[in-house]
């Protein structure tokens, strides 16, 4: 798979570049919207929870640094889902008329949310170095590409399933629209892990067991990790995830490359 897009990689870079481009056409503020859209989300977090509901804050220093450590890489995963679900049905003249690998459209969209995710957690450890509540982890910074590999292979596995399975139904464009938006909240972003892990309630203390079969929640709690260690999830989740990433990712392609055929025909 990977020495077929290799050879189309001038048409990779052009793709990339072009959802970048369009991206941010015509906006005041262009690429500044990678910072702006999660710095606006953080605010609003930090006064609805921080503020208002002040206990998440008195449990975590710096909490507006913990809901944007957790935010952005939620972000990244969240828009290379949305755009990867239509990435073939979105380019359907294109399909039918060259032939090129598609696996290129879903890579697309993970490489394109990538440029944004870059720059915008490098803003994580702007804050991080001026927090005097917060220390950085720096043998869990050394983890860091290593995270967000594993995230964008298990984003790009996702995406090599939804994106095909649209073009056969265009339900699961709506299906997956609702289903992001309950994914972020089974998952530690705007609410320590502390609060699920260390909970008095026997209903919340019984989903506890079930909590770190979300891959998603072992990733962005890894995130945590680099700025609050008793945030991270339990290393043998860790390995969980890795595993499954593994397995989803070979299956999903297998699907992916058998679905294919028929494509162009039903596009």
């Amino acid at each position: 798979m990977f020495a077929d897009i290799l050879k189309y990689k001038e048409l990779l870079y052009f793709l990339v570049h072009k959802e970048v481009r369009i991206r941010y056409r015509n906006s005041l503020f262009g690429f500044f919207w990678t910072l702006l859209e999660p710095l606006g989300l953080m605010m609003i977090y930090y006064l609805v929870f921080g503020v208002i509901i002040n206990r998440v804050g008195d449990e975590v220093p710096h909490y507006s640094l913990y809901v944007l450590a957790g935010l952005i890489p939620w972000t990244f995963f969240n828009n290379s889902m949305k755009k990867g679900t239509k990435a073939l049905s979105s380019n359907s003249s294109l399909i039918k008329k060259v032939y090129f690998p598609r696996e290129i459209f879903p890579v697309t969209m993970i490489l394109s949310n990538l440029v944004n995710f870059v720059p915008a957690f490098l803003l994580v450890f702007v804050v991080a170095l001026f927090s005097p509540k917060v220390t950085i982890q720096w043998d869990q910074l050394a983890l860091l590409p290593g995270i967000i590999l594993l995230q964008s292979v298990f984003t790009l596995a996702c995406t090599f399933l939804v994106s095909v399975l649209n073009v056969y139904y265009r339900d699961v464009e709506f299906i997956m629209s609702l289903l992001l938006r309950a994914w972020m909240y089974l998952c530690p972003i705007i609410y320590p892990l502390t609060f699920v892990t260390q909970n008095d309630s026997p209903a919340v203390e019984y989903f506890s067991h079930f909590y770190f079969l979300n891959p998603m929640a072992v990733i962005i709690s890894l995130y945590h990790g680099i700025f609050y260690p008793e945030q991270a999830a339990p290393v043998q989740y860790l390995y969980y995830v890795i595993i499954l990433t593994v397995v989803l990712f070979l299956a999903s392609w297998l699907i992916f490359k058998r679905l294919n055929r028929r494509v162009g025909e039903v596009i």
